[in-house]
C-alpha cells in the first residue's frame, strides 16, 4: 500500500486557521495519555453536521501508534480517508500530530493539518487543551478555512473531549469507551 509523503509542517502559526478547545477532567493528568493514546478514535470522534463520524484507523507505517513517527489511515463514515502521523511525544504531557493527504472537501481548502493535545496538572485533575490547525493551499481558501474551522471543526473536537470526559470521570482509565457503553 502506498501513501503520499507527508508535508513538512510550516512553522509559523499565523498560516494555520486555528481553534482551541479545553476541559478539565477528574483524573490525574499523568494517566491520561496512558489511555487517550490506545482508545480508538472512533469512540469519541462522531462528528457533526458537516464532519462525518470517524468508523477506524489503520496502522500505515513506522512505530507502533503512540510513539513519534507512528503513521495510520483514518476512514470516515462517508467513505472518505486521511492520513495521519505523530510528529512528537512528550508522554504524559502532550503530543504533536499531523493529519494529511485528506479525500474530504477539506482538501480544497486545506493541505494538511497540525495539532497538539496536552494533559497539564490542575490541582488533582488534567486540563486538556486541544489546540487543531488547518494549513490552508492558498490565500484565497484561508478565509473560508477559517470558518469551516471556527464553525464546525471546534464543534467536532469539542464534541470529542466531551465523550472522553463523561467516560474517564464515569470509568476511569482502565477501560475503553466502548467497554463500558450498554
Amino acid at each position: 500500500m502506498t501513501h503520499s509523503s507527508p508535508p513538512d509542517p510550516d512553522t509559523s502559526d499565523e498560516n494555520y486557521a486555528r481553534c482551541r478547545v479545553e476541559t478539565v477532567i477528574a483524573i490525574p493528568a499523568t494517566t491520561f495519555f496512558d489511555w487517550y493514546m490506545f482508545e480508538p478514535i472512533e469512540n469519541f470522534m462522531l462528528g457533526t453536521l458537516i464532519v462525518p463520524p470517524i468508523t477506524g484507523t489503520e496502522p500505515v507505517s513506522g512505530p507502533k501508534w503512540g510513539k513519534a513517527g507512528a503513521c495510520r489511515k483514518i476512514f470516515f463514515k462517508d467513505g472518505t480517508t486521511s492520513l495521519e502521523r505523530i510528529l512528537e511525544t512528550n508522554l504524559p504531557a502532550s503530543y504533536r500530530y499531523q493529519p494529511w493527504a485528506y479525500t474530504s472537501p477539506v482538501r480544497l481548502l486545506s493541505d494538511y493539518a497540525v495539532s497538539t493535545m496536552q494533559a497539564i496538572p490542575e490541582g488533582g485533575n488534567c486540563r486538556i487543551v486541544w489546540d487543531y490547525g488547518f494549513h490552508p493551499r492558498n490565500a484565497i481558501a484561508r478565509p473560508l478555512l477559517q470558518l469551516f474551522v471556527t464553525l464546525d471543526w471546534k464543534r467536532n473536537l469539542a464534541n470529542g473531549l466531551e465523550v472522553i470526559k463523561a467516560h474517564l470521570e464515569a470509568h476511569g482509565t482502565a477501560k475503553s469507551i466502548s467497554e463500558t457503553r450498554g
